[in-house]
């Protein structure tokens, strides 16, 4: 395997992570469009912490936490996508 092909294998599987997790917030929390940017904020925060933590911790959980801060930023990209498509779609 080249070193080009072992980059693409492991961008990958870190998205099929972050889906799969985005699939597993959703089934958890719902909808979550109409969170306003302030708990958002909170909520990636609080990922951030976990994940530092991990690392101050020497843990062994720092890629599941990487991954849960990926899907939170993830989920927040795209409530203000849907927000902003449906602000433009209210205005036509």
């Amino acid at each position: 395997m080249t070193p080009y092909n072992k980059i693409e294998v492991a961008r990958a599987v870190v998205l099929e992570d972050i889906l799969a997790e985005r699939e597993f917030q959703d089934n958890k929390w719902g909808d979550q469009v109409n969170n306003t940017n302030e708990l958002w904020n909170v909520i990636a925060t609080e990922e951030v912490g976990e994940a530092a933590r991990e690392i101050y911790e020497h843990g062994d959980n720092l890629y599941t936490e990487v991954i849960q801060c990926a899907a939170v930023y993830m989920a927040w990209g795209e409530a203000l996508r849907r927000n902003e498509v449906q602000s433009n779609e209210e205005h036509c």
